[in-house]
């Protein structure tokens, strides 16, 4: 399995500490691309599951990206009962819209900083 290849036509980084905020859902990140990302969250009863357009990551005070164009592509259960039973959790795969080259440069700067991959 470590010799198989990548699918995908971004490569995946798995992420050590990043943040999403996608109108009110937040979520601590999974995996990065150039492409989009994957995140957990826990779904609440009340939670507007309407995908949105626009989010926000962080990765803590040192680096965010806002105003990132982001397209709905999964959004499955992982857990049917988060720690406590406060709600089910789950993964969300985003892909990115049309990022301005200042996105793009923050993106590859957040890559490198937080990607689990030396």
């Amino acid at each position: 399995m470590g010799n198989q290849r990548e699918s995908r036509r971004c490569r995946r980084f798995p992420v050590k500490g990043g943040v999403i905020d996608i109108d009110s859902v937040y979520g601590d990140i999974i995996e990065l691309s150039f492409g989009g990302l994957s995140f957990r969250y826990t779904a609440y009863d009340n939670m507007n599951m309407q995908p949105a357009e626009f989010g926000i990551i962080f990765g803590g005070e040192e680096l965010f990206l806002e105003n990132i164009p982001l397209i709905n592509v999964s959004d499955v259960v992982m857990d049917e009962e988060a720690e406590g039973g406060a709600g089910e959790v789950r993964r969300r795969g985003m892909a990115f819209g049309d990022l301005v080259p200042e996105q793009v440069v923050a993106l590859a700067r957040f890559i490198r900083r937080f990607s689990l991959e030396e």
